[in-house]
Order: C-alpha cells, then structure tokens, then sequence
C-alpha cells in the first residue's frame, strides 16, 4: 500500500525458547505485506502473542525431538531450501499467519474506510488462522483434515 512514507524495516528481533527460531520483525513486514503504518510494537506484539500459543500447541512435537537428541527446529525436517529446515519454514509460516490474523483489525482499518469492510476482515481472519492451522498440521503430520470416531 502506497502512504508516501518511507518504509523502513524493523531490526526487533523476537528470542525464542532456543528449539524453536528466533524470529526478525522484518522478516515478518516483508512477508506478509505489512502496512509500514502500523507501529513496530504493534507488530511485535503479535508475533509474541502467535509464538506463544504455537509453542504451547507443539509443546508436545517439540518434547520429542529433544527427547530424540534433537535440539534445534533447524535440525528437523525433511528437506531445507537455502539451509534452512523446512520445519523452520512452516514454523515461520505459522507464526506470521497467526499474528496477522490478530493484527487484521488494525491491516484493514488503514487499507479502507469501506462500511462492507466487516465481512471481508472476518474472511481474512479466518482464512488466515487456517493457513496457520493448517502448517501446525504439518509439523504434527497430520493431514489438513482428520476424522475421529466419537
């Protein structure tokens, strides 16, 4: 989105529990097509409050690899593209889909003052936890969807 503002990167970068990646705010501005309006505190708390609850949720994954002898996500996964896992990867992808999803109020409310825009941000929202949830399906191997016998 063009503001006429510079766009300057953020340099916070998010420390994670050692297993797990750290993450660069710019990193997550780059790749997900933040809005450079939106303040980098802002930002990083998302990604704090994504990488929180991701955590939790594969709490038990990452039990397992440390209980295996592995230490790092970057040792995991089945292949790595320029050196990084592909567990890093979809990790990353998590985590960003997740703290925009949270964020989108805020995205939106910038890009549009359109009175129709309260459908389409639920939309996005939604399209996005399931983008998260569905890469937190990879990691666990599970497929996009399950079915249990009740």
């Amino acid at each position: 989105m063009f503001s006429g503002q510079d766009f300057n990167q953020s340099v916070i970068i998010i420390n994670n529990d050692g297993f797990w990646p750290d993450l660069n705010l710019s990193e997550f501005q780059i790749d997900r097509a933040m809005s450079p309006n939106i303040n980098d505190r802002l930002l990083r708390d998302a990604i704090v409050s994504a990488v929180v609850e991701i955590n939790l949720t594969l709490e038990q994954y990452k039990n397992k690899q440390v209980a295996n002898g592995i230490t790092s996500a970057e040792n995991c996964g089945v292949i790595s593209v320029e050196g990084v896992s592909s567990t890093v990867i979809i990790y990353k992808k998590a985590v960003f889909a997740r703290a925009k999803a949270d964020l989108i109020g805020e995205f939106v409310s910038i890009a549009s003052r359109d009175d129709k825009i309260g459908e389409s941000q639920k939309e996005m929202r939604a399209t996005l936890l399931a983008e998260s949830t569905r890469e937190i399906r990879k990691l666990l191997g599970l497929r996009r969807c399950g079915v249990a016998l009740i």
